[in-house]
């Protein structure tokens, strides 16, 4: 009985190889989007808590000069929370196609098993046609043997 091979297991091997690069990836890309959240969570959060401040100072009374000093202040964080805001909405991109990229893969790759499968049932059902027709020969062989022996052909 020969042994079975799958004859696409090469691409299977591949695609089993890319889909371990890929999960990798996919890690780094969301790790990558959770480190851009909470950035942006730091920077909202210093935003609200001078916001107050600001408004506490403004109540008692402020010279011009720091208020101009908060507005300059509040427009450049605003700026970095756009700023931070675009990564996070570039590394959600980079996270969603490394996402459909491995589904893709792991699709490929339940197709290539499902294939590997059938192909193993083939190569049973091939086996086993070859040993029934070898045991139908040892039969015929024995049937013709005993023939002959009854004979008394030898």
């Amino acid at each position: 009985m020969k042994k079975f091979v799958f004859s696409l297991n090469s691409l299977y091997e591949l695609k089993k190889t890319l889909k371990d690069k890929i999960q990798a990836e996919y890690a780094a890309a969301e790790a990558a989007l959770d480190k851009a959240l909470r950035e942006k969570d730091i920077l909202d959060r210093m935003f609200s808590e001078k916001s107050e401040e600001y408004e506490a100072k403004l109540k008692k009374g402020m010279i011009v000069s720091d208020i101009q000093s908060y507005i300059n202040f509040f427009e450049e964080l605003q700026e970095r929370i756009r700023a931070a805001q675009a990564e996070i909405n570039r590394a959600q991109k980079a996270a969603d196609a490394k996402r459909e990229e491995l589904v893709e893969v792991f699709k490929e790759i339940e197709v290539l098993k499902k294939l590997r499968q059938k192909q193993y049932r083939e190569y049973l059902k091939e086996e086993e046609k070859k040993e029934k027709s070898i045991l139908e020969d040892i039969m015929s062989f024995n049937v013709t043997e005993t023939g002959s022996e009854s004979k008394g052909i030898n």
